[in-house]
Protein backbone atom coordinates (compact mmCIF):
# COMPACT_ATOMS: atom_id res chain seq x y z
CA UNK A 1 0.00 0.00 0.00
CA UNK A 2 1.36 3.26 -0.82
CA UNK A 3 2.29 5.72 1.73
CA UNK A 4 1.85 9.76 2.06
CA UNK A 5 2.91 11.59 4.86
CA UNK A 6 0.35 13.92 6.46
CA UNK A 7 2.15 17.04 5.45
CA UNK A 8 1.68 15.69 1.88
CA UNK A 9 -2.28 14.84 2.23
CA UNK A 10 -2.49 17.90 3.55
CA UNK A 11 -1.10 19.59 0.38
CA UNK A 12 -3.25 18.08 -1.93
CA UNK A 13 -6.25 19.40 -0.49
CA UNK A 14 -5.11 22.99 0.37
CA UNK A 15 -4.29 22.51 -3.72
CA UNK A 16 -7.83 20.89 -4.24
CA UNK A 17 -11.12 23.14 -4.44
CA UNK A 18 -13.71 21.23 -3.37
CA UNK A 19 -16.38 22.94 -5.82
CA UNK A 20 -14.38 22.27 -8.83
CA UNK A 21 -13.82 18.69 -7.51
CA UNK A 22 -17.50 17.69 -6.44
CA UNK A 23 -18.21 19.81 -9.97
CA UNK A 24 -16.32 16.84 -11.94
CA UNK A 25 -19.30 14.53 -10.67
CA UNK A 26 -22.23 16.71 -10.04
CA UNK A 27 -24.26 19.56 -11.85
CA UNK A 28 -23.71 22.72 -9.37
CA UNK A 29 -25.60 25.54 -8.51
CA UNK A 30 -24.05 28.93 -7.04
CA UNK A 31 -25.89 30.53 -3.61
CA UNK A 32 -24.65 32.99 -2.32
CA UNK A 33 -21.26 32.24 -1.66
CA UNK A 34 -21.22 28.75 -2.14
CA UNK A 35 -23.04 26.21 -3.67
CA UNK A 36 -25.78 23.52 -3.84
CA UNK A 37 -26.21 20.41 -5.75
CA UNK A 38 -28.75 17.11 -5.79
CA UNK A 39 -27.23 14.70 -3.32
CA UNK A 40 -25.67 11.47 -5.15
CA UNK A 41 -26.09 9.71 -1.90
CA UNK A 42 -30.01 9.77 -1.28
CA UNK A 43 -32.93 9.42 -3.49
CA UNK A 44 -32.90 13.80 -3.72
CA UNK A 45 -35.03 15.53 -5.84
CA UNK A 46 -33.92 19.01 -4.81
CA UNK A 47 -30.59 20.27 -4.37
CA UNK A 48 -29.80 19.81 -0.29
CA UNK A 49 -26.30 19.15 -0.51
CA UNK A 50 -24.43 22.28 0.45
CA UNK A 51 -20.79 23.13 -0.35
CA UNK A 52 -19.46 25.76 1.72
CA UNK A 53 -16.59 27.46 -0.29
CA UNK A 54 -14.16 28.92 2.34
CA UNK A 55 -14.41 25.37 4.89
CA UNK A 56 -13.80 23.42 2.24
CA UNK A 57 -16.72 20.78 3.33
CA UNK A 58 -19.64 19.48 1.85
CA UNK A 59 -22.92 18.11 3.86
CA UNK A 60 -26.12 16.88 2.89
CA UNK A 61 -28.77 18.41 5.10
CA UNK A 62 -31.38 15.88 4.46
CA UNK A 63 -29.41 12.26 4.50
CA UNK A 64 -26.45 14.19 6.65
CA UNK A 65 -23.95 12.86 4.62
CA UNK A 66 -20.96 14.90 4.68
CA UNK A 67 -17.41 15.23 4.99
CA UNK A 68 -14.19 17.05 2.64
CA UNK A 69 -13.06 17.15 -0.39
CA UNK A 70 -11.35 13.18 0.30
CA UNK A 71 -14.71 11.98 2.35
CA UNK A 72 -16.77 13.51 -1.10
CA UNK A 73 -14.34 11.33 -3.66
CA UNK A 74 -14.24 8.01 -1.10
CA UNK A 75 -18.20 8.17 -0.80
CA UNK A 76 -18.62 8.71 -4.16
CA UNK A 77 -16.12 6.57 -6.02
CA UNK A 78 -16.55 3.78 -3.32
CA UNK A 79 -13.12 3.90 -2.59
CA UNK A 80 -10.28 3.78 0.29
CA UNK A 81 -9.48 6.88 2.07
CA UNK A 82 -5.79 6.35 0.00
CA UNK A 83 -7.47 5.81 -3.60
CA UNK A 84 -9.50 9.24 -2.83
CA UNK A 85 -6.40 11.28 -2.17
CA UNK A 86 -4.57 9.83 -5.53
CA UNK A 87 -7.85 10.50 -7.42
CA UNK A 88 -8.14 14.04 -5.64
CA UNK A 89 -4.30 14.69 -6.38
CA UNK A 90 -5.29 13.23 -10.00
CA UNK A 91 -8.51 15.76 -10.67
CA UNK A 92 -6.47 18.57 -9.36
CA UNK A 93 -3.13 17.85 -11.74
CA UNK A 94 -0.86 17.15 -8.95
CA UNK A 95 2.03 14.54 -9.17
CA UNK A 96 2.47 12.13 -6.70
CA UNK A 97 6.10 10.66 -6.87
CA UNK A 98 4.53 7.37 -5.17
CA UNK A 99 3.03 4.60 -6.79
CA UNK A 100 -0.73 3.35 -5.68
CA UNK A 101 -0.66 -0.56 -4.58
CA UNK A 102 -3.66 -1.29 -3.91
CA UNK A 103 -5.10 -4.74 -2.45
CA UNK A 104 -6.39 -6.97 -5.21
CA UNK A 105 -10.29 -6.53 -4.94
CA UNK A 106 -12.47 -9.90 -4.09
CA UNK A 107 -14.30 -11.43 -6.69
CA UNK A 108 -16.72 -13.76 -6.78
CA UNK A 109 -15.00 -17.14 -8.07
CA UNK A 110 -17.79 -17.94 -9.74
CA UNK A 111 -18.24 -14.65 -11.38
CA UNK A 112 -14.27 -15.28 -12.25
CA UNK A 113 -14.62 -18.00 -14.19
CA UNK A 114 -16.95 -16.45 -16.10
CA UNK A 115 -14.97 -13.17 -16.96
CA UNK A 116 -12.30 -15.35 -18.02
CA UNK A 117 -14.24 -17.56 -20.56
CA UNK A 118 -15.20 -14.00 -21.86
CA UNK A 119 -11.70 -12.26 -21.94
CA UNK A 120 -10.44 -15.33 -23.74
CA UNK A 121 -13.24 -15.14 -26.61
CA UNK A 122 -12.65 -11.48 -26.78
CA UNK A 123 -9.25 -11.89 -27.30
CA UNK A 124 -9.46 -15.22 -29.68
CA UNK A 125 -11.89 -13.26 -31.60
CA UNK A 126 -10.46 -10.58 -31.91
CA UNK A 127 -7.09 -12.05 -33.59
CA UNK A 128 -8.85 -13.83 -35.88
CA UNK A 129 -10.82 -10.87 -37.46
CA UNK A 130 -6.87 -10.16 -38.53
CA UNK A 131 -6.40 -13.20 -40.10
CA UNK A 132 -6.50 -14.65 -43.56
CA UNK A 133 -9.81 -16.39 -43.26
CA UNK A 134 -11.41 -13.21 -42.23
CA UNK A 135 -10.43 -10.86 -44.85
CA UNK A 136 -13.83 -10.50 -46.42
CA UNK A 137 -15.10 -9.51 -42.57
CA UNK A 138 -12.49 -7.00 -42.21
CA UNK A 139 -13.58 -5.23 -45.32
CA UNK A 140 -17.36 -5.34 -44.29
CA UNK A 141 -16.76 -3.71 -41.41
CA UNK A 142 -14.56 -0.99 -43.36
CA UNK A 143 -18.11 -0.70 -45.91
CA UNK A 144 -19.52 0.08 -42.82
CA UNK A 145 -17.14 2.77 -41.96
CA UNK A 146 -15.98 0.83 -38.71
CA UNK A 147 -12.30 1.83 -38.83
CA UNK A 148 -9.26 0.04 -36.81
CA UNK A 149 -9.45 2.14 -34.80
CA UNK A 150 -13.10 1.50 -33.52
CA UNK A 151 -12.38 -1.93 -33.89
CA UNK A 152 -9.39 -1.87 -31.73
CA UNK A 153 -11.36 0.27 -28.90
CA UNK A 154 -14.70 -2.00 -28.79
CA UNK A 155 -12.03 -4.60 -28.95
CA UNK A 156 -14.59 -5.75 -31.76
CA UNK A 157 -14.06 -9.98 -33.21
CA UNK A 158 -14.59 -12.78 -35.45
CA UNK A 159 -16.42 -15.85 -34.02
CA UNK A 160 -15.53 -18.53 -36.87
CA UNK A 161 -17.60 -21.21 -38.10
CA UNK A 162 -16.91 -25.03 -37.25
CA UNK A 163 -16.90 -24.33 -33.44
CA UNK A 164 -13.45 -22.97 -33.28
CA UNK A 165 -14.03 -21.22 -30.58
CA UNK A 166 -15.08 -24.02 -28.32
CA UNK A 167 -12.22 -26.15 -29.26
CA UNK A 168 -9.86 -22.91 -28.65
CA UNK A 169 -11.30 -22.61 -24.76
CA UNK A 170 -10.70 -26.09 -24.34
CA UNK A 171 -6.96 -25.73 -25.73
CA UNK A 172 -6.69 -23.23 -23.25
CA UNK A 173 -7.92 -25.66 -20.48
CA UNK A 174 -11.05 -23.58 -19.82
CA UNK A 175 -13.43 -25.93 -17.85
CA UNK A 176 -16.87 -27.18 -20.29
CA UNK A 177 -19.26 -25.93 -17.54
CA UNK A 178 -18.09 -22.17 -17.57
CA UNK A 179 -17.80 -22.35 -21.49
CA UNK A 180 -21.50 -23.01 -21.41
CA UNK A 181 -22.12 -21.28 -18.18
CA UNK A 182 -20.94 -18.11 -19.96
CA UNK A 183 -22.82 -18.70 -22.47
CA UNK A 184 -20.50 -18.80 -25.26
CA UNK A 185 -21.76 -22.44 -26.70
CA UNK A 186 -24.45 -24.65 -25.81
CA UNK A 187 -25.06 -28.31 -25.58
CA UNK A 188 -26.85 -30.05 -28.03
CA UNK A 189 -27.81 -33.28 -29.32
CA UNK A 190 -24.84 -33.64 -31.47
CA UNK A 191 -21.92 -32.21 -29.05
CA UNK A 192 -21.04 -28.57 -27.98
CA UNK A 193 -21.52 -25.99 -30.26
CA UNK A 194 -20.73 -22.23 -30.51
CA UNK A 195 -23.55 -19.88 -30.06
CA UNK A 196 -22.06 -17.18 -32.36
CA UNK A 197 -20.27 -19.47 -34.94
CA UNK A 198 -20.03 -16.82 -38.09
CA UNK A 199 -20.72 -13.93 -36.62
CA UNK A 200 -18.71 -10.40 -36.07
CA UNK A 201 -18.76 -10.19 -31.90
CA UNK A 202 -19.14 -6.90 -29.83
CA UNK A 203 -18.32 -7.52 -25.96
CA UNK A 204 -20.40 -6.00 -23.40
CA UNK A 205 -18.91 -5.42 -20.05
CA UNK A 206 -20.46 -4.52 -16.48
CA UNK A 207 -20.03 -1.09 -15.27
CA UNK A 208 -17.33 -1.99 -13.53
CA UNK A 209 -15.51 -2.77 -16.86
CA UNK A 210 -15.73 -6.73 -15.86
CA UNK A 211 -16.33 -8.72 -19.88
CA UNK A 212 -19.85 -10.13 -19.07
CA UNK A 213 -21.23 -11.00 -22.61
CA UNK A 214 -21.53 -10.39 -26.59
CA UNK A 215 -24.34 -9.02 -29.22
CA UNK A 216 -23.14 -10.92 -32.51
CA UNK A 217 -24.05 -9.68 -35.79
CA UNK A 218 -24.88 -12.29 -38.62
CA UNK A 219 -22.56 -11.67 -41.40
CA UNK A 220 -24.56 -13.58 -44.14
CA UNK A 221 -28.27 -12.19 -45.35
CA UNK A 222 -30.17 -15.24 -44.32
CA UNK A 223 -32.98 -16.04 -42.23
CA UNK A 224 -30.62 -15.72 -38.89
CA UNK A 225 -31.37 -13.48 -36.43
CA UNK A 226 -29.84 -10.28 -37.44
CA UNK A 227 -28.42 -9.68 -33.99
CA UNK A 228 -28.06 -12.32 -30.58
CA UNK A 229 -26.80 -11.28 -27.84
CA UNK A 230 -25.64 -13.63 -24.70
CA UNK A 231 -28.53 -15.44 -22.96
CA UNK A 232 -28.77 -14.75 -19.40
CA UNK A 233 -26.02 -16.15 -17.01
CA UNK A 234 -24.83 -15.40 -13.32
CA UNK A 235 -22.71 -12.09 -14.86
CA UNK A 236 -24.86 -10.65 -17.66
CA UNK A 237 -28.02 -9.87 -16.86
CA UNK A 238 -29.47 -7.53 -19.36
CA UNK A 239 -31.98 -5.25 -17.51
CA UNK A 240 -28.77 -4.59 -15.24
CA UNK A 241 -26.50 -3.64 -18.09
CA UNK A 242 -25.76 -0.87 -20.13
CA UNK A 243 -23.42 -1.05 -23.27
CA UNK A 244 -20.54 1.19 -22.59
CA UNK A 245 -21.43 2.66 -19.48
CA UNK A 246 -18.23 1.82 -17.89
CA UNK A 247 -15.96 3.84 -20.87
CA UNK A 248 -18.20 6.42 -21.00
CA UNK A 249 -18.49 7.31 -16.87
CA UNK A 250 -15.71 9.70 -16.99
CA UNK A 251 -16.10 11.10 -20.94
CA UNK A 252 -19.81 11.97 -19.45
CA UNK A 253 -18.48 14.07 -16.50
CA UNK A 254 -16.29 15.94 -19.02
CA UNK A 255 -18.71 16.49 -21.98
CA UNK A 256 -21.72 17.40 -19.09
CA UNK A 257 -24.36 15.15 -20.87
CA UNK A 258 -24.53 11.37 -22.73
CA UNK A 259 -26.09 10.46 -25.85
CA UNK A 260 -28.34 6.96 -25.13
CA UNK A 261 -29.30 4.60 -28.02
CA UNK A 262 -30.97 1.63 -28.19
CA UNK A 263 -27.94 -1.17 -29.88
CA UNK A 264 -24.76 -1.51 -29.85
CA UNK A 265 -24.48 -0.57 -33.20
CA UNK A 266 -26.09 2.76 -32.79
CA UNK A 267 -22.76 3.23 -30.32
CA UNK A 268 -20.20 2.67 -33.32
CA UNK A 269 -22.57 4.79 -35.57
CA UNK A 270 -22.28 7.86 -33.24
CA UNK A 271 -18.34 6.98 -32.74
CA UNK A 272 -18.02 7.00 -36.49
CA UNK A 273 -18.99 10.58 -36.26
CA UNK A 274 -16.41 11.27 -33.42
CA UNK A 275 -19.10 11.31 -30.49
CA UNK A 276 -17.65 9.04 -28.17
CA UNK A 277 -20.22 9.75 -24.86
CA UNK A 278 -22.69 7.50 -26.21
CA UNK A 279 -24.22 4.33 -24.33
CA UNK A 280 -26.67 1.68 -25.49
CA UNK A 281 -29.72 -0.24 -22.89
CA UNK A 282 -29.52 -2.83 -25.79
CA UNK A 283 -33.27 -2.55 -26.98
CA UNK A 284 -36.26 -0.24 -25.74
CA UNK A 285 -36.94 -1.86 -22.58
CA UNK A 286 -35.32 -0.08 -19.88
CA UNK A 287 -35.30 -1.17 -15.99
CA UNK A 288 -34.99 0.37 -12.78
CA UNK A 289 -31.57 -0.99 -12.09
CA UNK A 290 -30.51 0.96 -15.31
CA UNK A 291 -32.10 3.88 -14.67
CA UNK A 292 -30.18 3.63 -11.10
CA UNK A 293 -26.10 3.66 -13.41
CA UNK A 294 -28.35 6.74 -15.38
CA UNK A 295 -28.47 8.89 -12.76
CA UNK A 296 -24.50 7.68 -11.27
CA UNK A 297 -23.64 9.68 -14.65
CA UNK A 298 -25.26 13.46 -12.93
CA UNK A 299 -25.20 14.42 -16.48
CA UNK A 300 -28.04 15.47 -18.40
CA UNK A 301 -29.40 12.33 -21.18
CA UNK A 302 -29.55 13.28 -24.98
CA UNK A 303 -32.38 10.44 -26.06
CA UNK A 304 -31.74 8.96 -29.18
CA UNK A 305 -33.76 6.23 -29.58
CA UNK A 306 -34.75 5.41 -33.36
CA UNK A 307 -36.85 7.17 -35.38
CA UNK A 308 -39.84 3.97 -35.92
CA UNK A 309 -43.07 3.25 -34.43
CA UNK A 310 -41.10 1.30 -31.67
CA UNK A 311 -38.45 3.58 -31.07
CA UNK A 312 -41.32 6.48 -30.46
CA UNK A 313 -43.23 4.50 -28.20
CA UNK A 314 -39.80 3.25 -25.94
CA UNK A 315 -39.13 7.38 -25.90
CA UNK A 316 -42.77 7.79 -24.88
CA UNK A 317 -41.75 5.32 -21.73
CA UNK A 318 -38.55 6.06 -20.85
CA UNK A 319 -39.91 9.96 -20.69
CA UNK A 320 -42.56 8.75 -18.28
CA UNK A 321 -40.13 7.34 -16.01
CA UNK A 322 -37.28 10.46 -16.38
CA UNK A 323 -39.77 12.88 -15.57
CA UNK A 324 -40.89 10.63 -12.31
CA UNK A 325 -37.13 10.29 -11.13
CA UNK A 326 -36.08 13.66 -12.08
CA UNK A 327 -33.77 12.62 -14.51
CA UNK A 328 -33.09 15.56 -16.65
CA UNK A 329 -33.15 15.01 -20.64
CA UNK A 330 -34.13 15.90 -24.33
CA UNK A 331 -35.00 14.04 -27.33
CA UNK A 332 -33.17 14.08 -30.61
CA UNK A 333 -35.47 15.30 -33.05
CA UNK A 334 -35.46 12.20 -35.57
CA UNK A 335 -38.24 12.21 -38.00
CA UNK A 336 -36.46 9.67 -40.46
CA UNK A 337 -37.93 6.69 -39.02
CA UNK A 338 -34.31 5.26 -39.19
CA UNK A 339 -31.54 3.93 -36.43
CA UNK A 340 -28.45 6.34 -36.53
CA UNK A 341 -26.28 3.83 -38.89
CA UNK A 342 -29.19 3.98 -41.01
CA UNK A 343 -29.44 7.78 -41.14
CA UNK A 344 -25.21 7.46 -42.03
CA UNK A 345 -25.67 5.15 -44.77
CA UNK A 346 -28.61 6.98 -46.50
CA UNK A 347 -27.80 10.44 -45.52
CA UNK A 348 -23.76 10.51 -44.75
CA UNK A 349 -22.54 11.24 -41.59
CA UNK A 350 -22.60 15.12 -41.40
CA UNK A 351 -26.42 14.27 -41.23
CA UNK A 352 -26.25 12.14 -38.06
CA UNK A 353 -23.98 14.87 -36.29
CA UNK A 354 -26.49 17.65 -37.15
CA UNK A 355 -29.65 15.39 -35.94
CA UNK A 356 -27.23 14.62 -32.59
CA UNK A 357 -27.54 18.57 -32.02
CA UNK A 358 -30.98 19.33 -32.57
CA UNK A 359 -33.12 18.24 -29.29
CA UNK A 360 -36.55 19.09 -28.26
CA UNK A 361 -37.91 19.24 -24.62
CA UNK A 362 -40.45 16.25 -23.31
CA UNK A 363 -43.27 18.78 -23.76
CA UNK A 364 -42.77 19.69 -27.52
CA UNK A 365 -42.38 15.11 -27.91
CA UNK A 366 -45.60 15.05 -26.34
CA UNK A 367 -47.07 17.35 -28.53
CA UNK A 368 -46.49 15.35 -31.44
CA UNK A 369 -46.36 11.90 -30.11
CA UNK A 370 -49.96 12.02 -28.50
CA UNK A 371 -51.37 13.22 -31.83
CA UNK A 372 -50.87 10.33 -32.98
CA UNK A 373 -53.00 8.80 -29.92
CA UNK A 374 -55.23 10.87 -29.60
CA UNK A 375 -58.04 11.85 -31.96
CA UNK A 376 -58.76 15.70 -31.15
CA UNK A 377 -62.24 15.60 -33.47
CA UNK A 378 -63.11 13.53 -30.50
CA UNK A 379 -64.31 15.45 -27.37
CA UNK A 380 -63.68 12.47 -24.76
CA UNK A 381 -60.33 12.12 -26.38
CA UNK A 382 -59.45 15.60 -26.91
CA UNK A 383 -59.92 16.14 -23.08
CA UNK A 384 -57.56 13.60 -22.46
CA UNK A 385 -55.44 15.00 -24.33
CA UNK A 386 -55.56 17.93 -22.65
CA UNK A 387 -55.45 16.46 -19.21
CA UNK A 388 -52.15 14.21 -20.13
CA UNK A 389 -50.74 17.38 -21.32
CA UNK A 390 -51.47 19.52 -19.04
CA UNK A 391 -50.20 17.33 -15.81
CA UNK A 392 -46.60 17.57 -17.89
CA UNK A 393 -46.64 21.11 -17.54
CA UNK A 394 -47.45 21.24 -14.53
CA UNK A 395 -44.02 19.47 -13.71
CA UNK A 396 -42.18 21.99 -15.12
CA UNK A 397 -39.88 24.37 -12.72
CA UNK A 398 -39.75 27.51 -15.77
CA UNK A 399 -42.82 29.57 -15.43
CA UNK A 400 -42.08 31.36 -18.73
CA UNK A 401 -41.89 27.97 -20.48
CA UNK A 402 -45.01 26.92 -18.28
CA UNK A 403 -46.86 29.83 -19.94
CA UNK A 404 -45.62 29.27 -23.27
CA UNK A 405 -47.19 25.86 -23.40
CA UNK A 406 -50.02 26.31 -21.48
CA UNK A 407 -51.09 28.87 -24.34
CA UNK A 408 -50.21 25.98 -27.28
CA UNK A 409 -52.37 23.65 -25.45
CA UNK A 410 -54.74 26.26 -25.51
CA UNK A 411 -54.66 27.09 -28.92
CA UNK A 412 -54.73 23.14 -29.73
CA UNK A 413 -58.04 22.26 -27.00
CA UNK A 414 -59.89 25.62 -26.44
CA UNK A 415 -59.34 23.95 -22.70
CA UNK A 416 -57.08 26.71 -20.04
CA UNK A 417 -55.65 24.16 -18.20
CA UNK A 418 -53.41 26.57 -16.41
CA UNK A 419 -56.39 27.61 -14.34
CA UNK A 420 -56.83 24.49 -12.90
CA UNK A 421 -52.98 24.43 -11.73
CA UNK A 422 -53.76 28.12 -10.46
CA UNK A 423 -56.06 26.62 -8.17
CA UNK A 424 -53.86 24.32 -6.39
CA UNK A 425 -51.36 25.86 -5.98
CA UNK A 426 -52.07 27.60 -2.77
CA UNK A 427 -51.92 23.99 -1.41
CA UNK A 428 -48.58 23.23 -2.94
CA UNK A 429 -47.23 26.24 -1.67
CA UNK A 430 -48.42 25.63 1.99
CA UNK A 431 -46.64 21.76 1.55
CA UNK A 432 -42.99 23.07 0.62
CA UNK A 433 -43.21 26.11 3.59
CA UNK A 434 -44.12 22.72 5.95
CA UNK A 435 -41.77 20.39 4.79
CA UNK A 436 -39.00 23.76 5.11
CA UNK A 437 -39.87 24.39 8.46
CA UNK A 438 -39.26 20.53 9.11
CA UNK A 439 -36.06 20.65 7.64
CA UNK A 440 -34.77 23.78 9.66
CA UNK A 441 -36.30 21.91 12.83
CA UNK A 442 -33.75 18.98 12.75
CA UNK A 443 -30.44 21.06 11.20
CA UNK A 444 -29.94 24.00 13.76
CA UNK A 445 -29.82 23.86 17.76
CA UNK A 446 -32.44 26.05 19.73
CA UNK A 447 -31.24 26.89 23.03
CA UNK A 448 -29.89 25.97 26.74
CA UNK A 449 -26.58 23.54 27.10
CA UNK A 450 -26.57 22.21 23.27
CA UNK A 451 -26.30 26.43 22.24
CA UNK A 452 -23.89 26.53 24.67
CA UNK A 453 -21.48 24.14 23.74
CA UNK A 454 -22.01 24.86 19.94
CA UNK A 455 -21.26 28.05 20.47
CA UNK A 456 -17.47 27.30 22.30
CA UNK A 457 -17.04 24.76 19.85
CA UNK A 458 -17.31 26.84 16.50
CA UNK A 459 -14.88 29.40 18.62
CA UNK A 460 -12.37 26.83 19.47
CA UNK A 461 -12.57 26.01 15.57
CA UNK A 462 -11.29 29.79 15.22
CA UNK A 463 -8.34 29.85 17.05
CA UNK A 464 -5.98 28.41 19.76
CA UNK A 465 -6.84 30.97 22.03
CA UNK A 466 -10.90 30.16 22.52
CA UNK A 467 -9.55 26.77 22.99
CA UNK A 468 -6.80 27.43 26.00
CA UNK A 469 -9.70 29.40 27.11
CA UNK A 470 -11.95 26.64 27.35
CA UNK A 471 -9.30 24.32 28.68
CA UNK A 472 -8.73 26.43 31.91
CA UNK A 473 -12.07 28.08 32.44
CA UNK A 474 -14.14 24.62 31.91
CA UNK A 475 -12.26 21.60 30.27
CA UNK A 476 -15.07 19.65 29.50
CA UNK A 477 -18.96 19.20 27.86
CA UNK A 478 -21.87 17.29 29.21
CA UNK A 479 -23.00 15.99 25.51
CA UNK A 480 -20.73 12.99 24.68
CA UNK A 481 -19.74 14.02 21.15
CA UNK A 482 -19.43 17.43 21.72
CA UNK A 483 -16.60 16.60 24.53
CA UNK A 484 -14.96 14.03 21.95
CA UNK A 485 -14.91 16.61 19.45
CA UNK A 486 -13.65 19.70 22.18
CA UNK A 487 -10.69 16.56 22.96
CA UNK A 488 -10.26 16.42 19.06
CA UNK A 489 -9.97 19.67 18.42
CA UNK A 490 -7.26 20.52 21.35
CA UNK A 491 -5.15 17.41 20.08
CA UNK A 492 -4.81 19.11 16.75
CA UNK A 493 -3.91 22.38 18.31
CA UNK A 494 -0.38 20.48 19.70
CA UNK A 495 0.62 19.95 16.01
CA UNK A 496 -1.04 23.10 14.08
CA UNK A 497 -1.18 26.50 14.35
CA UNK A 498 -4.26 27.17 12.13
CA UNK A 499 -7.46 24.85 12.00
CA UNK A 500 -9.26 23.66 9.01
CA UNK A 501 -11.89 21.81 9.34
CA UNK A 502 -11.46 19.83 6.23
CA UNK A 503 -8.18 18.91 7.70
CA UNK A 504 -9.47 18.07 10.93
CA UNK A 505 -11.99 15.75 9.57
CA UNK A 506 -9.54 13.31 8.78
CA UNK A 507 -8.19 12.83 12.47
CA UNK A 508 -11.32 12.04 13.59
CA UNK A 509 -12.55 8.52 13.72
CA UNK A 510 -16.31 8.44 15.03
CA UNK A 511 -18.92 9.19 12.38
CA UNK A 512 -21.43 10.76 14.57
CA UNK A 513 -18.50 13.00 15.84
CA UNK A 514 -17.77 14.03 11.87
CA UNK A 515 -21.25 14.88 11.49
CA UNK A 516 -21.13 16.74 14.33
CA UNK A 517 -18.28 18.74 13.11
CA UNK A 518 -19.88 19.82 10.19
CA UNK A 519 -22.87 20.73 11.81
CA UNK A 520 -21.34 23.14 13.88
CA UNK A 521 -18.97 24.47 10.68
CA UNK A 522 -22.46 24.95 8.56
CA UNK A 523 -24.44 26.45 11.77
CA UNK A 524 -25.97 29.35 10.90
CA UNK A 525 -24.56 30.98 14.05
CA UNK A 526 -21.22 29.71 13.75
CA UNK A 527 -18.66 32.12 14.10
CA UNK A 528 -15.96 33.24 11.63
CA UNK A 529 -13.55 34.86 13.77
CA UNK A 530 -13.25 34.26 18.38
CA UNK A 531 -15.55 36.84 19.96
CA UNK A 532 -14.26 36.47 23.47
CA UNK A 533 -17.33 37.86 25.36
CA UNK A 534 -19.54 35.70 23.62
CA UNK A 535 -17.24 32.44 24.80
CA UNK A 536 -17.15 33.61 27.95
CA UNK A 537 -21.13 34.01 28.53
CA UNK A 538 -21.28 30.32 26.54
CA UNK A 539 -18.64 29.17 29.18
CA UNK A 540 -20.61 30.50 32.36
CA UNK A 541 -24.22 28.82 30.63
CA UNK A 542 -22.40 25.48 30.14
CA UNK A 543 -21.24 25.89 33.99
CA UNK A 544 -24.31 27.08 35.22
CA UNK A 545 -26.00 23.86 33.38
CA UNK A 546 -23.81 21.36 34.73
CA UNK A 547 -24.09 22.75 38.27
CA UNK A 548 -28.15 22.73 37.66
CA UNK A 549 -27.59 18.83 37.34
CA UNK A 550 -25.81 18.42 40.33
CA UNK A 551 -28.54 20.68 42.39
CA UNK A 552 -31.24 18.56 40.60
CA UNK A 553 -29.24 15.07 41.70
CA UNK A 554 -28.64 16.11 44.80
CA UNK A 555 -32.51 17.02 45.13
CA UNK A 556 -33.15 13.67 44.07
CA UNK A 557 -30.73 11.87 46.88
CA UNK A 558 -32.93 13.95 49.25
CA UNK A 559 -36.41 12.11 48.36
CA UNK A 560 -35.34 9.10 48.74
CA UNK A 561 -33.37 9.66 52.37
CA UNK A 562 -34.74 8.89 55.75
CA UNK A 563 -31.91 10.23 57.87
CA UNK A 564 -32.29 13.87 58.56
CA UNK A 565 -28.50 13.91 59.47
CA UNK A 566 -28.15 12.99 55.42
CA UNK A 567 -30.58 15.53 54.17
CA UNK A 568 -29.11 18.11 56.27
CA UNK A 569 -25.45 17.29 55.17
CA UNK A 570 -26.64 16.93 51.22
CA UNK A 571 -28.24 20.72 52.11
CA UNK A 572 -25.49 21.93 52.53
CA UNK A 573 -23.60 20.92 49.88
CA UNK A 574 -27.04 21.78 47.68
CA UNK A 575 -26.76 25.43 48.72
CA UNK A 576 -22.44 25.84 48.42
CA UNK A 577 -24.05 25.04 44.38
CA UNK A 578 -26.59 27.46 44.16
CA UNK A 579 -24.39 29.92 46.26
CA UNK A 580 -21.70 29.36 43.16
CA UNK A 581 -24.48 29.25 40.31
CA UNK A 582 -25.74 32.35 41.96
CA UNK A 583 -22.28 34.12 41.47
CA UNK A 584 -22.64 32.66 37.53
CA UNK A 585 -25.50 34.55 37.15
CA UNK A 586 -24.39 37.85 38.38
CA UNK A 587 -21.38 37.95 36.08
CA UNK A 588 -23.58 36.84 33.10
CA UNK A 589 -25.80 39.99 34.01
CA UNK A 590 -22.59 42.62 34.41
Amino acid sequence: MARLSEEEINQIRAKADIVDIIGHYLPLTRKGKNYVAQCPFHDDHDPSMSINVDKQIFKCFVCQTGGNVFGFVQKYEKISFIEAVYKVAELTGIHIDHSLALPTKKINPAFAKLYKANKETIEYTHYQLDTLDAKNIKEYLYKRNITDDIISKYEIGYNPDQDALYRFLKAKKIPEEDILNAGLCRLTSIGIKDVFSNRVMIPIHDSHGNPVGFTARRILENDDAKYINTTETDVYKKGNLIFNYHRVKDIARHEKKVYLVEGAMDVLAFEKIGISNVIATLGTAITKEQFHLLKSLHVPIVLCYDGDKAGRNATYKFGQIAVKEKLPFEIVENHYGLDPDEIIDTYGKDELKAISNKTISWIDFLFEFLLTRYNLDNYSQKKDFAIEMADAISSLSDDFEKDSYYIRLRELTDFDMKLQENHNAPIKKQAKKESNYKSAKIIYPKSGRIHSEYEILSQMLNGVVACNYYKQELGFLKDDDCNKLAIYIIDFYRSHTFLNVADLLDTIAEENVKNLLLDIANWELSRNEINMDALKEAVAKAKECFLEDQIQMINQKIRHLSDPLEKASLAIEKNKLIKQRGEILCKERK
